[in-house]
């Protein structure tokens, strides 16, 4: 089972690590796991003397074959909760040309004592030649009646059986009973490497 590593680095200095180990079965379909720890600090933060180190931390486990996948995640989130989410997407065209996706998914947070701030959501992501793509989604909080919304792009500059670079970007906004938010732009380089 091979593993793969990512690392990335916030404005705020903190930084994300996950890895994922992935096994091919004799069907063609493969399953996989990542853990996975967001936001870590690497130095003591003295303006919040009391935060956790982390922002939050879990496990992903999934299964894909050429029709689509499902996966589910559960997420620590320090002093806070813990949220349950399960996703599926489906294959609508899959070929080495054309890839074109839709997803969905849904989340609970646990304990039920307190509010739920459970999210629902779906969208499409299309691929050209593993090179250019684009996406949209869009997703609800009940408890805020907030919906977010999403559009963005894809880039992949360099690309090899062990490494990958490449460019995202797009913009999100934000709207619930109180304001309708503005598009916000957004971008980030994205570099992998496989062990």
């Amino acid at each position: 089972m091979p593993l793969t590593g990512d690392m990335s680095t916030n404005q705020d200095k903190t930084q994300n690590f996950s890895i994922t180990g992935v096994k091919e079965l004799d069907s063609g379909s493969t399953v996989s796991a990542t853990g996975f720890v967001n936001g870590l600090r690497q130095e003591h933060d003295f303006t919040r003397p009391n935060a956790p180190p982390y922002s939050n931390a879990g496990l992903s486990l999934g299964a894909e074959n050429s029709a689509g996948s499902v996966g589910l995640t559960g997420t620590h989130i320090p002093n806070r909760a813990n949220i349950l989410t399960a996703s599926t997407n489906v294959h609508l065209v899959n070929t080495d040309t054309h890839k074109l996706t839709a997803n969905a998914f849904t989340s609970t947070v646990m304990p039920k004592a307190g509010p739920n701030f459970g999210t629902h959501g779906g969208g499409v992501d299309y691929m050209y030649k593993d090179t250019v793509g684009a996406n949209a989604s869009v997703s609800h909080t009940p408890m805020f009646k907030q919906t977010d919304y999403s559009v963005g792009g894809r880039l992949n500059l360099h690309q090899t059986p062990t490494s990958s670079f490449g460019l995202n970007f797009g913009a999100t906004k934000s709207d619930n009973p109180f304001s309708k938010g503005s598009w916000q732009p957004g971008g980030s380089f994205q570099f992998k490497k496989s062990f």
